[in-house]
């Protein structure tokens, strides 16, 4: 199937699931990471409070009522005992001056109350620090601890939580668009199985789609196509019931006008009179030729009702049938015609493969100058049925041959008085037979062969 390029259902139902899948799975993701890392950051939190709430009872005040602090080196050297982390303590006094640990430590300036242990990040130099700042009393003053902690257990924490949370999460995002174009594809199925029996279906075949074999869904739709296809065969049925009833009313005056000619014309004995006689006659000839393939026309065209229904048939009878007709008329024109005739079995309407042959035969003849030379075979090639039609007349050039095969189109510079339908007529009745129609060069210096390849019986 294009234009942009041209998408299919099946793509335009992923692109617009597609993005709210994404969005469902994202903000599942996130759910997972906030659910995950904040509980976590809190218990770290908690732990590093636990802390200084720990060495802020380590805080007291001598007999001048300055704040002391005393801390054990074995306490001292534990603080310092994280193999990931590095730990920092400060004491402060009421000033809130750092009296032990690390000076580079400062109170925070938030306000906060005693007995809440206050959370912040800052800087101890160039590294970035988690702290937290507890105050307790010193006397009749307040005094406090701030201990801080690098951020190294907290980056690997939210690394292996986003590996955790974000790969299943990646994993089962294309799992699901997976699963998304796989199901889409499956539910769409019926859909494409239609679109395939139509698009098999030739333009001879009219008759209806099964509504229940489609989709509750597209039922309508078929329907609808059910009622295109109807109108479109009465409307076929009404041209080719005007072309059948418009041939039949000409064919009897056109017989009659054409004996009472012929009559004329014995009864005549002037040279001009019999003259115009005979050119009056020729016209008569083609109007009637030209209703008997109207006719015929009539009957090849897609959806036709006709009574000639398809029978296991030999080609090479029906052309036997044709030779006491076509013999004389090919000796009339000193025309050589040949048969050349082997078995050819296809499944056909006999009626319309005899106007087949018929019209590869005049036209044969009607294009191929006196002493020249026309042969009909028939036989099989390649596990097909194959009627051809050989002459050595004038030909048709290759870039003409498609033009030839359409109604009413004569090509510049043929001789005859053909209607330009003989060859539309065959190319018809082919197409109902399932047959592949082919003009070709003839073997020889000059010519051309029709060439039928039909679906062995």
């Amino acid at each position: 199937m294009p234009i942009l390029p041209r998408r299919g259902l099946r793509r335009r139902l992923a692109l617009i699931l597609a993005p709210s899948l994404l969005a469902l799975l994202l903000m599942s993701a996130a759910a997972q990471y906030l659910l995950t890392v904040r509980p976590m950051q809190r218990e770290m939190d908690h732990r590093l409070a636990d802390v200084a709430i720990a060495l802020a009872e380590r805080l007291g005040v001598d007999g001048a009522g300055r704040a002391v602090f005393s801390l054990p080196e074995a306490a001292a050297e534990l603080l310092g005992a994280d193999a990931t982390d590095s730990n920092w303590y400060a004491a402060f006094d009421e000033r809130f001056v750092p009296i032990a640990g690390e000076t580079a430590l400062r109170w925070p300036t938030a306000a906060f109350a005693r007995g809440r242990p206050h959370f912040f990040d800052t800087t101890l130099g160039a590294t970035r620090v988690r702290a937290v700042a507890v105050k307790t009393r010193c006397g009749d003053r307040e005094c406090g601890v701030v201990t801080a902690s690098t951020l190294h257990k907290r980056a690997s924490l939210i690394r292996a939580v986003l590996i955790s949370t974000l790969l299943p999460v990646a994993l089962a995002g294309l799992l699901a668009l997976a699963l998304l174009w796989f199901g889409l594809g499956s539910g769409l199925r019926p859909l494409v199985r239609l679109s395939a029996e139509v698009e098999r279906r030739s333009s001879r075949d009219l008759s209806p789609i099964r509504v229940e074999d489609a989709p509750g869904e597209v039922q309508p739709l078929v329907a609808a196509v059910n009622r295109l296809m109807a109108q479109l065969g009465e409307a076929g049925s009404a041209q080719q019931k005007f072309l059948s009833t418009a041939a039949h009313q000409l064919r009897t005056p056109l017989a009659g006008l054409q004996s009472r000619i012929e009559l004329a014309l014995l009864e005549t004995h002037e040279p001009e009179g019999r003259a115009r006689l005979a050119d009056i006659h020729e016209s008569a000839v083609r109007a009637a030729r030209l209703a008997v393939q109207l006719l015929s026309l009539a009957r090849a065209e897609p959806g036709a009702s006709t009574a000639d229904p398809r029978v296991p048939l030999d080609l090479a009878r029906l052309a036997t049938e044709l030779v006491d007709e076509w013999v004389p008329r090919a000796i009339a024109r000193r025309i050589d015609l040949g048969f050349e005739l082997e078995s050819a079995p296809v499944l056909g309407q006999p009626l319309l493969l005899r106007e087949l042959m018929v019209n590869l035969l005049h036209n044969a003849l009607e294009y191929t100058p006196p002493g020249g030379r026309v042969t009909l075979r028939c036989g099989r090639e390649g596990g097909c049925s194959v009627l051809a039609v050989e002459d050595n007349g004038p030909g048709i050039a290759p870039a003409l041959r498609e033009k030839a095969l359409q109604r009413f189109v004569r090509l510049p510079g043929t001789p005859g008085a053909g209607s330009g339908l003989g060859l539309a007529i065959v190319s018809e009745i082919a197409e109902g037979h399932q047959a592949v129609l082919q003009l070709r060069e003839a073997p020889g210096p000059h010519g051309l062969l029709a060439h039928v390849a039909f679906p062995a019986a």
